[in-house]
């Protein structure tokens, strides 16, 4: 059982910019005004702001648009760890995002309370007929970083790593590629290079713009519900923000008006699912011989 405890702060998606169909713009900073000081309450190990925080319409207004989100967390005395997201990088470059917040946009990792927080800023650039590719460089600094540490770790991406369902998904149900790192099986290496690790106890992500959870080999994969966003909200925005807590459990809420609350069992993240197909992971055993008579049996008999 885990002796050590970490707090996490969490808001995603802020989208500050002019109304984009069921991204409520508008609302960004009076939103911000209200959850900053909530984040900044908490007492967090470390605040993580999970990217796309302005809806972009070109170069100069999204400069504006950026400094001012970079304004609002300056005026709440708040630090955060800053991801970039898709509509980040749009239309300026990841040194004026870095100019605007005084920051590094660069993925980065830090310790915290017997914790390794990794601030992962994959490429989030939308390829035209590809959707997300990863950048050259960023699968093997991810694993050179697991590499480098032997405490439990948090992986924080704006893009999701687990490729899970979309169905329901106003944005990705038809659009899955928009939604992962999906081209050349990107998505299922990253997760190899998660689990052989032995070292992730969770991942967290933004993007998707509603709150999911999918466990893969006992790592949860959480994202987190946009602050915006109000197509699961009966056009109003849902003011989302969250906190993760990891200790004795994995305990993450998210508040607004799309609430969820996850509370998963602490895991050795040395321990691995059973599987037929991970190479890192143990093998289920031989099926007994009377079993595989009765399987061909049923199989000869016109069973499925």
């Amino acid at each position: 059982m885990q002796g050590s405890s970490l707090r996490l702060g969490l808001i995603a998606d802020i989208h500050h910019g002019p109304d984009l169909g069921t991204k409520i713009g508008s609302a960004a900073l009076p939103l911000m005004r209200d959850v900053l000081p909530e984040l900044k309450a908490l007492n967090a190990d470390a605040v993580i702001e999970l990217g796309d925080r302005i809806n972009d319409v070109d170069h100069d207004e999204d400069l504006k648009l950026t400094a001012d989100v970079a304004g609002a967390f300056g005026a709440a005395g708040l630090q955060a760890a800053h991801l970039l997201g898709n509509h980040d990088n749009h239309e300026i470059t990841r040194a004026e995002s870095e100019n605007a917040f005084q920051a590094s946009f660069a993925s980065r990792s830090f310790d915290r309370n017997g914790f390794h927080i990794v601030i992962w800023n994959a490429d989030t650039h939308v390829r035209p007929g590809e959707g997300f590719r990863l950048g050259e460089g960023d699968l093997a600094w991810l694993e050179a970083d697991l590499a480098a540490t032997e405490l439990p770790t948090v992986i924080c991406s704006h893009v999701p790593l687990d490729n899970g369902s979309m169905e329901g998904n106003l944005y990705f149900e038809r659009h899955r590629h928009f939604a992962f790192y999906e081209q050349a099986g990107e998505g299922a290496a990253v997760r190899q290079v998660i689990e052989r690790s032995g070292k992730v106890v969770l991942c967290l992500a933004g993007h998707t713009h509603w709150n999911a959870l999918h466990v893969i080999d006992g790592i949860p994969y959480v994202t987190v519900h946009s602050l915006t966003e109000s197509f699961t909200t009966a056009g109003k925005p849902t003011g989302a923000w969250g906190v993760a807590e990891i200790g004795e459990t994995i305990d993450i809420q998210v508040f607004g008006r799309d609430p969820v609350r996850f509370v998963l069992p602490w895991r050795d993240p040395a321990a691995h699912w059973t599987s037929r197909t991970r190479d890192h992971a143990p093998k289920p055993p031989p099926a007994p011989e009377w079993l595989r008579r009765k399987r061909e049996a049923f199989l000869k008999d016109g069973g499925t």
